[in-house]
This record gives C-alpha cells, structure tokens and sequence, in this order.
C-alpha cells in the first residue's frame, strides 16, 4: 500500500518540479538582458536630439538606455555636421527649430519628431507633422512610443 502512494508523490513532485525549469523562459530576449523598471526598445534605431537643455540630456541617456544608438548636439553647427553624416531614421528637436531641421534633413531619410511647449505649440506642429511630442510630458515612454511608430512606418 505504501509503495504506490509513495510512487504518485514522487511522480507529482517531479511533475511540479519542471515548472521551476521554464521559469522567466518568456522574458528572455536573444542578445539582451532583462531589466525591470526600463524601457526596452523593440525596434532600436538612429535618434539624433537638437536641444541645449537638460532633458534633453536625460532624454538622450534614457532613449541610448532603452536601446537605441542616440547622438546628442547643442549647438546649429554640430546639428548641420551630424545631419550631413547621415544615417538618422528620427531627429528629436524644439518645434522652434523646425526651420533648421527641415533645411538640413531635405533627402535623409529622417523623420523630425517636434517637441512643443505650449499646447498651443503642439496644435500647430500638428498641421505640419505627424507626430508631435509636449514637453511637460518627461516621461521617455512617449517618446519612444513616438519613435518606435516612425521606425514601424518605414519597414
């Protein structure tokens, strides 16, 4: 009698036992690590920011943090010099500098993402483009949402 108890507990623990095998098995990512609590990139391009502020700092790390290859430029002449490198897929920049960005990524390939100030801001950068970003929202999820869909077009 005990012999067959003992051989259904022993064939339940080991049936239980190969969950503990398959564990985090669904958060593995081929060449990367899982880290809780950033965002992660799932189709990880080019960004070029164009600020001299201090988010944008914060904003280039976060972005080169979540997987992307992010250069960061504070002044029009690094802008122009970087722009004629090429090899962007999205510039990040103030609506305030639209006028720079759209003489310099004529023929890119780049798509210009604007960041407005202002509601106000936001409402006409909408009638020129299509994505258009609001400062006071800092978290990074908008942008790279905003990026990832750029990215996601030209596949």
């Amino acid at each position: 009698m005990k012999s067959p108890i003992t051989a259904i507990i022993a064939l339940v623990t080991l049936f239980l036992s190969l969950e503990v095998f398959a564990c985090g098995d669904t958060l593995y990512r081929v060449g990367k690590g899982v880290s809780y609590r950033v965002y992660t990139a799932p189709l990880p391009g080019s960004v070029l920011v164009y600020s001299q502020s201090e988010g944008a700092k914060q904003l280039a790390e976060a972005l080169a943090q979540s997987g992307h290859e992010v250069h960061l430029v504070e002044n029009e002449t690094d802008f122009v010099q970087e722009m004629g490198k090429g090899g962007y897929d999205v510039v990040i920049a103030a609506y305030s500098d639209h006028a720079v960005v759209e003489a310099n990524q004529e023929g890119s390939g780049t798509e210009f993402i604007p960041v407005a100030v202002s509601e106000e801001e936001k409402q006409a950068a909408k009638r020129a483009y299509d994505r258009v970003l609001l400062a006071d929202q800092a978290e990074v999820k908008h942008y790279l949402k905003a990026i990832h869909k750029s990215l996601k077009s030209k596949i």
